[in-house]
């Protein structure tokens, strides 16, 4: 073959092998930096989904937090207004009222009678606003037991968010009319 031309088909090779290697390292760039920019892309959306959760949490629990103590606050207002010195064994029962709440069953059994007897008790001592507290608090000792309860089942409630694919689906007219 003619050296000419041999030069000329090996530079062309040559170009051409040189061409291919360009091209695959331009891609295979190209492929690296759109899947960084593409998990950058992802992580930006987790952190602001996060972000939102977090907030949200928190938006839940001083909303738990503004409402919880209301019922026990009122407990404590009764309490107050029904401990005397000459009622010790109530007053000691009260006590347990809490926060944190303590009564057992049998306690409590025993402060309901004994409140039940300061709300009908005539003595001078027992005012008549002692009397009404005496009434209220077992209905605001029921509340508070269960305001702790739902505080316990909402503090293991775990949320979790997940992005979902869109899905795009065509609806026929008659189909429309089916699902309507």
């Amino acid at each position: 073959m003619n050296p000419v031309i041999q030069g000329a088909f090996v530079s062309l090779i040559l170009s051409l092998i040189t061409a291919i290697i360009g091209f695959l390292m331009a891609r295979y760039w190209y492929t690296k930096s759109t899947a960084a920019e593409l998990a950058r892309s992802r992580k930006a959306i987790d952190d602001s989904f996060s972000a939102k959760i977090a907030e949200l949490e928190k938006q839940q629990a001083a909303m738990h937090q503004q409402v919880l103590p209301i019922s026990t606050a009122f407990q404590a207002i009764l309490i107050k207004e029904l401990t005397h010195f000459h009622t010790p064994k109530m007053d000691a029962l009260m006590v347990k009222l809490g926060p944190p709440y303590v009564l057992n069953e049998a306690e409590e059994i025993e402060l309901s009678i004994a409140l039940k007897e300061r709300a009908v008790d005539k003595a001078s001592e027992i005012s008549e606003s002692e009397r009404d507290a005496a009434q209220m608090l077992p209905m605001v000792m029921k509340r508070v037991k269960l305001e702790a309860a739902t505080a316990v089942i909402l503090q293991d409630l775990t949320v979790v968010a997940m992005a979902l694919p869109a899905v795009v689906t065509e609806i026929r007219p008659d189909e429309a009319e089916q699902t309507i």
